[in-house]
C-alpha cells in the first residue's frame, strides 16, 4: 500500500463571531448613537453580536501519495477552510494528523512541503509585473535561489504554454492566460504535496480542459500528490482517482468516480426541455426522487429539467403523462446513467443510503435506492403478469 501524505483525525473548524458591519450603509451609527452603542458593549463586555460558524465537522481524510484527490461540494461547504488546513494556513480549532509527515501543530513546517495555489480572483498576480517576473517574484519569496528560479520559471512557463507571452503584462492576458500563471507558480517547486483551489473556476470549456491536462500530466508525472477542489463535479470525473464530497463540513462520501455512481444504482436521469411551459403544479409521480432546473442557454421559452427517477420500465411514460399540460409542449425527453454530478446533488438523500428500508427487504450490500429500484420493478412485472392472465 502507498504511504500516506494526508492522514487528519476528527478536524473541525470554528470561525468565531464578529460585529457586523453598518459601515457605508444608511444604518451606520454616529453622534450620540454611536456613543450609546460603545455604552452597551462595555455593559455586555462583549462586542461579539454574530453567532460562530462551524465551517468543518470531524473530517477524518487519508490520501495516499501519488494520488489525485477530488475534493468537491457546494459553497460553503468547507473546502475552502479544508485546503487551508492542510497547507498549514490555518489552525484547526479541534483534530489531529499528519501532513507530508509533520503534524498539523508545525503548520510552518507544513508550509514549507505543500504547494497551496489558489487562482480565485488571481490570487497575488503582481499587476505591475510581467507574467515572467511574477513567477520569478514569487521564486524569491519563497527563498529560491536566482539561478534556481530562472531555470524553474522557464520550464513552469513552458510547461503552462506562457513561455511565448512572458513578457506581457496580467491586463494584457486573457483570464484562461492568468490562471495559468498562477499554475505555473505550483510548477516552481517538487513539493510532496498539491493543493489546488478551484483551479478551472470561470474558465471557457477548452481552456478549462487544458488546465486539466495540465494537472493530470505534469504534476503527475512528477510523482507528486494533488488535491483539487471544485464546486463542479464534472471536471473531476476523468481527472480525480478519487473523490470526497464536503456536505456542511463533513464527508458525505468518498471514493473512486465509478464507487460514488454505484451508489445511484437504483436510479435513472430524465433530462426534460419544455417550451413556454413550467412544471406542473401537482405533485410529481413517485418514482421521483428529485428535480433541479437546469441554466442552459438556449431560445427564449426553452426550460430544462434534471429528474433523478427509481429505475422503472414506466419512468419515462409516467414522467410524460404528468408533464403535458393544455399549454405549451415537451420538446425532448431523455434516460441515461446518473454521472458524478448526480451524487452531488443528492448527497442529502444518501446520508441514509445504506440503510435498509425495512428489515430483511434488502440483498446483502444494497442501498436504500437499489431496494426501491428493485421494488418498482418486481411491481411492474406483477402488473404485467396480471394483464396477461386477464
Amino acid at each position: 500500500m502507498s504511504d500516506l501524505i494526508i492522514d487528519v483525525q476528527h478536524l473541525t473548524k470554528t470561525y468565531e463571531g464578529v460585529e457586523l458591519s453598518l459601515r457605508g450603509t444608511k444604518l451606520e451609527l454616529k453622534g450620540p448613537a454611536l456613543w450609546f452603542r460603545n455604552l452597551s458593549r462595555s455593559i455586555r463586555l462583549t462586542s461579539n453580536s454574530a453567532p460562530p460558524v462551524k465551517a468543518l465537522e470531524d473530517v477524518s481524510l487519508k490520501v495516499n501519495s501519488g494520488e489525485i484527490l477530488g475534493l468537491v461540494g457546494h459553497n460553503g461547504s468547507g473546502k475552502t477552510t479544508l485546503i487551508k488546513i492542510l497547507s498549514g494556513l490555518l489552525r484547526p480549532t479541534d483534530g489531529t494528523g499528519l501532513v507530508a509527515g509533520i503534524s498539523l501543530e508545525y503548520p510552518r513546517t507544513i508550509r514549507a512541503r505543500v504547494s497551496y495555489v489558489s487562482t480565485s480572483g488571481w490570487m497575488g498576480l503582481e499587476w505591475p509585473l510581467t507574467a515572467e517576473e511574477n513567477i520569478r517574484f514569487f521564486a524569491s519569496l519563497c527563498g529560491m535561489p536566482s539561478r534556481l528560479a530562472r531555470e524553474r520559471t522557464k520550464q513552469a512557463l513552458e510547461d503552462v504554454e506562457l513561455w511565448q507571452h512572458r513578457s506581457k503584462y496580467p491586463s494584457q492576458l486573457s483570464n484562461g492566460m492568468r490562471q495559468r500563471v498562477i499554475l505555473a507558480r505550483a510548477l516552481l517547486f517538487r513539493t510532496p504535496l498539491v493543493l489546488l483551489d478551484e483551479p478551472t473556476v470561470g474558465l471557457d470549456p477548452i481552456t478549462n480542459q487544458a488546465i486539466l491536462k495540465l494537472i493530470k500530466s505534469r504534476l503527475r508525472e512528477r510523482g507528486q500528490t494533488i488535491i483539487v477542489t471544485d464546486h463542479r463535479s464534472s471536471e473531476l470525473e476523468g481527472l480525480a482517482d478519487r473523490v470526497a464530497v464536503l456536505q456542511e463540513g463533513r464527508i458525505a462520501m468518498e471514493g473512486s468516480p465509478a464507487q460514488l455512481r454505484e451508489r445511484l444504482e437504483g436510479l435513472a436521469v430524465i433530462e426534460v426541455q419544455t417550451e413556454e411551459m413550467d412544471l406542473p403544479a401537482e405533485p410529481p409521480p413517485a418514482l421521483v426522487v428529485n428535480l433541479r432546473r437546469e441554466e442552459r442557454p438556449g431560445p427564449l421559452g426553452l426550460r430544462a429539467w434534471r429528474v433523478h427517477v427509481y429505475k422503472s420500465p414506466q419512468a419515462l411514460q409516467n414522467l410524460l403523462d404528468w408533464l403535458v399540460q393544455p399549454s405549451g409542449r415537451v420538446v425532448f425527453l431523455a434516460e441515461s446513467k446518473p454521472v458524478l454530478a448526480d451524487v452531488i446533488d443528492l448527497a442529502p438523500s444518501l446520508r441514509l443510503a445504506n440503510e435498509k428500508l425495512s428489515a430483511g427487504n434488502g440483498e446483502p450490500g444494497e442501498n436504500a435506492f437499489q431496494i426501491r429500484g428493485r421494488r418498482q420493478l418486481e411491481e411492474h412485472i406483477r402488473e404485467s403478469e396480471r394483464g396477461k392472465r386477464s
